[in-house]
């Protein structure tokens, strides 16, 4: 399978920013699915289906106390015929590879 990265952001944030990103991306689901990313240039929306597959995988570094927690949404492609056979691999080497927690 091939993937193709539409965005991506790091930064820091406190529990407050966090918690009102994640408060949007929840609100925005509810509202129709349409979720948006990024800002300026880089802003974008994407239409998501109804039904998603997901994955929720939280790991502690062995170097110091740093915890990560990743969540992971799939849904299948148009061309996808079998919306039951398209979910996210937890595997590792799904994960980003220059993971420092993996």
């Amino acid at each position: 399978m091939s993937h193709h990265k539409i965005y991506e952001a790091h930064r820091t944030l406190d529990r407050v920013e966090l918690a009102n990103q994640l408060r949007t991306l929840a609100d925005e689901l509810d509202s129709g699915g349409v979720i948006t990313y990024g800002s300026g240039s880089t802003a974008g929306t994407l239409d998501l289906p109804e039904k998603l597959r997901g994955t929720l995988k939280i790991t502690h570094a062995a170097h110091g106390d740093s915890v990560k927690i990743s969540a992971r949404l799939a849904f299948p492609d148009i061309e996808t015929t079998d919306a039951a056979e398209s979910e996210p691999s937890d595997t590792d080497e799904d994960w980003e590879t220059d993971d420092p927690y993996a």
